[in-house]
């Protein structure tokens, strides 16, 4: 899944990375995902992260993505602006 993020109250590149580690670490710690920062690296009020998590089943794969999309989606720090999910 890669979900597209607007960061309205960032200013700087630091403040940025300091939103996402804080997101990421949670979200890490709370869900078996694998996540990075693919897009918008050098823009300071984008980010573009992509996550990935693997099962032998299809629904934990969707409950789990849609569980951090929420996650993401609630926060009061970002607007999440598109979301592309694609299983294979």
């Amino acid at each position: 899944m890669r979900v597209d993020l607007l960061l309205p109250g960032c200013y700087s590149l630091k403040e940025k990375r300091s939103i996402i580690k804080k997101h990421l670490f949670r979200i890490r710690k709370n869900y078996n995902v694998a996540v990075s920062e693919s897009e918008h690296n050098d823009i300071w009020n984008r980010a573009e992260l992509s996550f990935l998590t693997m099962n032998c089943l299809k629904d934990p794969v969707e409950n789990t993505l849609r569980k951090i999309l929420h996650e993401l989606d609630t926060a009061c720090d970002m607007q999440v602006l598109s979301e592309r999910t694609e299983l294979i």
